[in-house]
C-alpha cells in the first residue's frame, strides 16, 4: 500500500507548535524525604525538552544514553539530597517506593540491571556528586494522574553517604509527543532493527534530523542518514518505512542526527 505524507503530518512528527505557557499548576508534590536527609541543592529551569529514561543507560555511538526516553518541554525541578553513610541503602529506597503507590511506574531498575551508574550520574544528570558503584543503585521514572513525572535516582556513594535526586517535571500543555512513537541515534542500528522488528506489519515514517550547524549541512547530513540507513537495514524493513529528511526542523526539541518515528496514517 501507497504510503503517503501530507504536511500536516510531517508537522506533528515534528511536534512543531508554537510556544504555549506553563501551566502554573503546582508540581506534583515532592516526597517526604528520608529522616535526616540533608538538602544539598535545588534548581528549577524551563527547557525545550526533557528526557524521561525507560530504559537503562547504554553506549550510543561515542556517547551515553537510555536506551529508550520520553522527551518533554515543561519545567523541571531537580532536588539533591544527601543521606549519612551509616543510613541502610535497602531501607532508604522502601522509603521511596512506598511513596509511588499513586503514580504509574513507568520504568524501574536496581542495581547493573540500569546499566552504567558512572553514565547515569555524569551524562544523563549531569552532577558527579551522584557517582556511586553499579551495584548499588536504583531508579524509577514514573507519572501522576495530573500527568506530571517523577524521576528518583538513588546511589551510595564512594564515601559511603547516600546520595539521592528527585526530578519532577511539569509538561507544557500539549506537549507530550503525540504521534512520535521512538526517538534515537542515527547511529544506532542494531536498536533501530531491534524497534522494527517489533513493528513487522506496520508502516512508518522516519523523521531524520541532520546536523543542526546550517541549513544547508543539515540538509545534507539527512541526506547521507537516511543513505547509511537504507543501507544498514534489512530488505523487509526498507520497503517498511518511509525516510524523510526534515533538515533541522525539530532539531532544537530532539536534538541533531536524530531519527523519530511515528506510524503511517495509511496502516
Amino acid at each position: 500500500m501507497a504510503m503517503k505524507v501530507t504536511y500536516k503530518h510531517l508537522i506533528g512528527a515534528a511536534a512543531i507548535c508554537s510556544s504555549v505557557s506553563v501551566s502554573m499548576s503546582s508540581m506534583a508534590a515532592m516526597l517526604e524525604p528520608f529522616r535526616a536527609a540533608q538538602l544539598v541543592k535545588s534548581e528549577s529551569a524551563q527547557a525545550p525538552f526533557i528526557e524521561i529514561p525507560l530504559a537503562k543507560i547504554a553506549r550510543v555511538g561515542r556517547g551515553w544514553e537510555p536506551e529508550q526516553v520520553t522527551r518533554i518541554a515543561g519545567e523541571k525541578t531537580a532536588t539533591l539530597y544527601k543521606i549519612d553513610r551509616n543510613a541502610d541503602l535497602e531501607e532508604v529506597i522502601r522509603h521511596y517506593q512506598t511513596q509511588l503507590t499513586d503514580y504509574s511506574i513507568l520504568y524501574q531498575c536496581e542495581a547493573r540491571a540500569c546499566g552504567s551508574a558512572n553514565a547515569w550520574a555524569n551524562n544523563f544528570f549531569g552532577d558527579y556528586l551522584l557517582y556511586g558503584a553499579d551495584g548499588s543503585q536504583w531508579l524509577a521514572a514514573a507519572q501522576d494522574n495530573a500527568g506530571n513525572y517523577l524521576t528518583i535516582y538513588i546511589n551510595r556513594r564512594g564515601a559511603g553517604d547516600v546520595m539521592v535526586r528527585l526530578d519532577e517535571v511539569l509538561p507544557e500543555q500539549n506537549s507530550v509527543d503525540d504521534g512520535i512513537i521512538a526517538q534515537m541515534d542515527v547511529s544506532d542500528i542494531p536498536r533501530i532493527r531491534r524497534f522494527l522488528n517489533d513493528y513487522p506489519d506496520r508502516h512508518l515514517i522516519a523523521l531524520v534530523i541532520g546536523d543542526r550547524n546550517t541549513p544547508e549541512s543539515a540538509i545534507v547530513s539527512g541526506d547521507e542518514h537516511i543513505s547509511k540507513l537504507r543501507e544498514l537495514l534489512p530488505l523487509e524493513a526498507q520497503s517498511q518505512v518511509r525516510f524523510i529528511n526534515s533538515a533541522q526542523i525539530a532539531a532544537e526539541r530532539y536534538g541533531s542526527n536524530r531519527v523519530l518515528f511515528m506510524f503511517s496514517p495509511d496502516n
